[in-house]
């Protein structure tokens, strides 16, 4: 496809947002919904409008962004919904992350009314989303991949063809499933290296550059040594679905877990505690109290 006249986003949070923004960055006109808080979209260049209905009417495109199923089943099925003006031929893109039965299912409604839809996981941190440095894991057909080629390029450059649609959200809950383990990996040697006596700002700038580091560590250490938990790029909170999927997709594989079964309890524990909302980073005060 050509370069849509109006892409539509619905679901403008921390991942959504941003996306919006390369859209619009790149020369995308983009219609947008949010229950509240749309004027930093409206800032940015982005059109607000009063409905996911309204939106799908003038998208010509259209990328659901929603962080829950209950918010999905809102926007597709709910008074002024995507169902009901939804256009014959029209391209659904779903960046949320759901089980991969639900989404299935959600696919399905949108097929029933004439729409096509293509599974876009996004892999990256809301930094990563606005630096154009994320990746995406697409599940759905390569002719409709190439079709939204313009779409998906202005997201970023990094994408990968995982399979059929329901694929990409299995490689992304292995992303985030390691991403978690890698977490905590990083929080243990911050909290060594503090014990053998150590600067943690040291600790996290030597490391880095070793054969020890990895993406997590790079990101995390220095934000554990400056104790810089909040804003979070990534709360506890919005974790714990991951952790919830990835355990049960382990589990319904039957694949033995060592690592994430000894990471994912500490995780829980932040979740339950008064440091929910901070970044998972902050994971180093539980190893810290038991140090």
């Amino acid at each position: 496809m050509g370069t849509p006249a109006i892409v539509g986003v619905i679901g403008l949070g921390q991942l959504g947002l941003p996306i919006a923004t390369n859209l619009i960055e790149a020369g995308h006109r983009v219609a947008g919904f949010r229950r509240t808080g749309r004027e930093e979209f409206v800032a940015r260049g982005g059109q607000a409008l009063d409905s996911p209905a309204e939106v799908t009417r003038q998208a010509d495109i259209l990328l659901l962004c929603l962080p829950s199923e209950q918010a999905e089943l809102d926007v597709l099925q709910g008074p002024n919904g995507v169902l009901e003006a939804l256009k014959p031929g029209q391209i659904v893109i779903e960046l949320s992350t759901y089980s991969k039965a639900f989404k299935i299912e959600q696919a399905e409604r949108i097929r029933e009314r004439g729409g096509r839809v293509l599974e876009s996981e996004v892999s990256g941190s809301p930094p990563m989303v606005t630096q154009r440095k994320a990746s995406l894991y697409l599940g759905g057909s390569r002719e409709l991949i190439e079709e939204c080629k313009p779409v998906l390029d202005a997201i970023t450059t990094h994408h990968f063809h995982i399979g059929e649609y329901g694929a990409a959200v299995a490689m992304k809950l292995i992303a985030n499933y390691l991403l978690s383990i890698h977490i905590l990996a990083a929080a243990e040697a911050m909290n060594l290296g503090a014990k053998a006596g150590f600067d943690p700002h040291m600790v996290a700038d030597v490391i880095k550059h070793g054969a020890g580091s990895s993406t997590m560590f790079a990101i995390r250490a220095p934000m554990m040594a400056a104790r810089a938990f909040t804003p979070a790029i990534g709360p506890f909170v919005t974790l714990k679905k991951y952790l919830d999927l990835g355990g049960a997709l382990a589990d319904e594989l039957g694949v033995a877990t060592p690592l994430f079964s000894a990471a994912a309890p500490y995780f829980y524990r932040a979740i339950d505690s008064d440091i929910c909302d901070e970044d998972a980073a902050a994971v180093i005060k539980l190893l810290e109290s038991e140090s």
